[in-house]
């Protein structure tokens, strides 16, 4: 998925990779990240910025390009100017695990 800030695209993919980056960075174990992303709202503030931030990494590294953003900080900043963003990086989220379950699903077919 693609977010569009108003002053740049950035990709953004909530895949494996992006959720490992989030326990490695938040020092959460997997049952814990797979637990509170049911739901965010139990998240410390700076666990938000970095939940956003690893969606950012992983699209990136997924569409074989550098990651613009350069770390959580970056990500508060970016919400400061789009209050939007949280919303777009949660959606982006929310169809990532919507594939993974469609992808299982049809494997148990």
């Amino acid at each position: 998925m693609i977010i569009d800030t108003g002053s740049e695209k950035y990709p953004v993919r909530y895949g494996m990779n992006a959720l490992a980056l989030f326990g490695d960075l938040t020092g959460k174990p997997m049952n814990e990240v797979m637990e509170c992303l049911n739901d965010l709202t139990g998240l410390k503030l700076s666990e938000v910025l970095a939940f956003v931030y690893v969606g950012f990494v992983d699209g990136a590294r997924k569409a074989g390009e550098e990651c613009k953003v350069k770390d959580a900080e970056q990500i508060g900043d970016m919400l400061d100017d789009d209050p939007e963003l949280l919303g777009k990086a949660i959606g982006a989220f929310r169809e990532d695990s919507q594939n993974e379950v469609e992808v299982e699903d049809s494997k148990k077919k």
